[in-house]
């Protein structure tokens, strides 16, 4: 039940982040507020992953909120720690798009469903 109530919250989130990202903006925040005011279940989902242990924090992938601010980061910010991961997914055939999150939960960064075969071992075939 935990686990659906976690992936209902991604969904939603995901929903509110496709439209902020198509506009290209994060709504204006106080420079001291944190993420987790008001995104507390991804940053909860994120900080009990291998990532938030390693202590990457999320402007790592999403940017500044008054910079350079992305809902749905790309390849490029996997790139930094993860580029031989990165370099086979762009050779990946039969993908129109090259992401990570079709195969990984976006802030579990687990693999997620059928996307659960090696993918990374195998070269991206």
């Amino acid at each position: 039940m935990k686990r659906l109530l976690v992936l209902i919250s991604l969904f939603l989130l995901m929903q509110s982040q496709v439209v902020l990202g198509a506009a290209g903006k994060h709504p204006a925040t106080p420079e001291n507020q944190e993420c987790g005011e008001c995104h507390a279940d991804q940053e909860k989902v994120w900080f009990d992953g291998k990532h938030g242990l390693m202590g990457v924090k999320c402007i790592v992938c999403h940017g500044s909120t008054d910079k350079n601010f992305t809902a749905s980061p790309g390849l490029g910010a996997c790139r930094g720690c993860h580029a031989q991961q990165v370099s086979q997914a762009l050779k990946a055939k039969g993908k129109e798009e090259k992401r990570c999150f079709p195969c990984h939960d976006p802030h579990a960064v687990t693999v997620q469903g059928e996307s659960a075969k090696p993918y990374h071992v195998q070269g991206g075939k």
